[in-house]
């Protein structure tokens, strides 16, 4: 398999969806017959937040991008670049992580710039976002109470993130991923000693049931946050999947695949016990493959 780390890869394939875009290399170059000479380039961007760069998925709080679901190198991942390559030998697929840990949606624009003045040329862009804006330690008390990003704030933000790429790359084919499940991985972690890392780093608090200061609340609005979370989650979905359908054949969103996976104990990390480890990162490559319908064409 050829995989490479993109800087500044340049590529002719031109298509109207992201289907015809990777079809359209067998054009160039019959299954079988390219060589590194003369295999056509097939570049992938992948755009997001902590989980993307595989956080502590190398064992220490840092990124370890090597083992990213989407352009990780290492074969215990088996990520969604691997099985671009795979499915496309005739092909040298090219990669940039240009992905950001803690990042929020409305931080995206900014990561696409750059992008972009890294001279990123890519025919497909995974992008993962909405966790941090469901999750994330800094995000302020809204009016209803929780710190979560508002859903019309949320909106507003994915909108943006779309007509930047959009601007940017007009025929690049975009891979959208739903919001990971939290509460999922919080009921794997709640109850050990896990959650105690939870707590010190403000993770999440929403779907724990505490304060914005992380003081407990009672057992009925500890509930009523519980589910104001999960309907978040659900309402965040929803405006990532209607972003995706204005795109057109151009986009491929996941049909909430991501946010089905159960992230149990086995697939987190024992250094913060919230991001995905090697295990984890794998499940998500290997859902949001099949998700993306990109391994039959």
């Amino acid at each position: 398999m050829t995989l490479t780390t993109l800087s500044g890869a340049r590529t002719a394939l031109r298509a109207l969806s992201i289907g015809a875009v990777l079809a359209a290399t067998a054009a160039f170059v019959p299954t079988g017959a390219a060589t590194a000479a003369n295999a056509p380039q097939v570049s992938l961007l992948a755009l997001g937040d902590s989980t993307t760069r595989a956080f502590t998925a190398c064992g220490s709080f840092a990124d370890c991008p090597d083992r990213s679901w989407s352009t990780g190198s290492d074969p215990a991942v088996d990520s969604f670049a691997r099985r671009l390559q795979d499915s496309r030998p005739w092909t040298t697929v090219s990669t940039a992580n240009f992905a950001q840990s803690g990042n929020t949606v409305s931080q995206v624009p900014a990561r696409v710039a750059a992008a972009v003045s890294a001279g990123v040329h890519p025919n497909v862009i995974t992008l993962l976002v909405g966790g941090n804006d469901l999750c994330g330690p800094n995000v302020p008390v809204a009016s209803d109470g929780y710190t979560m990003t508002p859903v019309d704030t949320f909106r507003q933000g994915v909108d943006a993130a779309m007509s930047a790429i959009r601007s940017s790359w007009p025929t690049a084919g975009i891979v959208l991923a739903s919001v990971p499940n939290n509460a999922s991985q919080w009921h794997s972690v709640r109850g050990t000693s896990g959650a105690g890392r939870w707590a010190s780093a403000g993770v999440c608090r929403t779907t724990r049931g505490v304060s914005a200061t992380g003081a407990p609340l009672s057992p009925a609005a500890a509930a009523a946050s519980g589910a104001a979370a999960a309907k978040r989650l659900e309402d965040f979905n929803t405006v990532l999947e209607n972003a995706c359908a204005a795109q057109g054949s151009l986009c491929r969103w996941d049909g909430g695949a991501l946010s089905r996976l159960d992230f149990t104990p086995d697939l987190l990390s024992t250094v913060d016990h919230f991001h995905p480890n090697v295990a984890g990162q794998a499940r998500i490559a290997e859902v949001e493959w099949n998700a993306s319908s990109l391994a039959t064409g």
